[in-house]
């Protein structure tokens, strides 16, 4: 399938900031179930735009904006070609013994950032009363279907720094959350496990905006890493574009950065994905253009704040992902 995803990000400010700084993971990744055909960015006000490789293969873009502004826009359009996986969880083995996972994995089974190993997430674990000697798929279509069966699919509850503690309390939350219980589940399964920040293509009639998307990649002996989605219980097809890899949603949000001022910044982001015919191979192409936003030398006279919509945190709207 090749599908061209545009994503779109606007931080505006209720006042004039001296100084900004933004770093990017919005360029998906050449793995062996998708290839990246294109990718270009559009950033304002104009900035230099520098780009490196994470330690998770992840290309990170980042700019500084050292004039004073009062709104900053990026785009991001890719053109991917997404391939289904030839891997069938019912053909996977047993998972590795605790001795024989390779040691660059070892970071892949760790409990850290919003997955803790608390009391809560080990009850949790042991009430899924996982058959002793199932396979790696076994185990994986059981923990989906636990997740499936007590948690609930639902906005606005949780936050982007919400922890595995925060969803089980709740019992509600969004991707993100199936996506960080599920790598809690398979860590204490000793089952290598990463995060996986990207997005999910869903056939609509009309241009309407969709949202980016969370799921999980484990290791399996016989096969490498494996995608499956435990929000929806199932493995991953050619609908997903993967953007990045980390051991979780704080190691790849689509966006973090900071500015100089008082003013407060809201954030607003729209996707848009769709399918493109054809089958021409064009041009491999990753170029960086400018958006006309006007910056100033001096802050002008403080005015009042733009009819935007409030949030009770600049990055709760973007980070929530579905």
């Amino acid at each position: 399938m090749r599908l061209e995803v545009e994503h779109a990000f606007a931080f505006a400010y209720d006042g004039y900031i001296s100084e900004s700084f933004l770093e990017l993971r919005a360029q998906p990744k050449t793995t062996p179930t998708q290839t990246v055909l294109s990718f270009s960015l559009a950033v304002g006000p104009r900035a230099r735009v520098y780009r490196y490789v994470d330690w998770n293969d992840n290309v990170t873009h980042h700019f500084t904006i050292t004039k004073f502004h009062d709104r900053i826009e990026v785009t991001a359009t890719s053109l991917v070609e997404t391939r289904a996986s030839p891997v069938a969880l019912a053909d996977l083995g047993p998972a590795a013994r605790d001795s024989e996972v390779p040691y660059p994995l070892l970071d892949f089974l760790a409990f850290d950032g919003p997955v803790r190993l608390t009391p809560a997430l080990r009850a949790a674990y042991g009430a899924l009363a996982l058959p002793r000697g199932a396979s790696l798929g076994e185990q994986v279509l059981a923990m989906s279907a636990a997740l499936r069966g007590r948690f609930e699919y639902q906005k606005d509850v949780t936050r982007y720094d919400s922890t595995t503690e925060d969803f089980l309390k709740l019992g509600r939350g969004v991707c993100q959350d199936f996506a960080h219980l599920m790598l809690g589940f398979l860590r204490l399964s000793g089952i290598p496990c990463r995060y996986v920040s990207g997005y999910l293509h869903v056939d609509r009639k009309k241009r309407e905006p969709s949202q980016s998307h969370a799921w999980v990649e484990f290791h399996a002996p016989s096969a490498g890493w494996v995608a499956f989605d435990p929000t929806h219980g199932r493995p991953v097809d050619e609908r997903y574009v993967v953007v990045g890899h980390g051991r979780h949603y704080d190691d790849v949000p689509p966006n973090k950065g900071i500015y100089r001022g008082t003013a407060r910044e809201t954030l607003t982001a729209e996707i848009y994905a769709r399918v493109v015919a054809g089958t021409a191979i064009p041009r491999i192409g990753d170029d960086v253009r400018a958006i006309d936003l006007k910056t100033f030398a001096a802050a002008p006279t403080r005015r009042s704040a733009p009819e935007v919509p409030s949030a009770a945190d600049a990055q709760a709207e973007q980070q929530q992902q579905q």
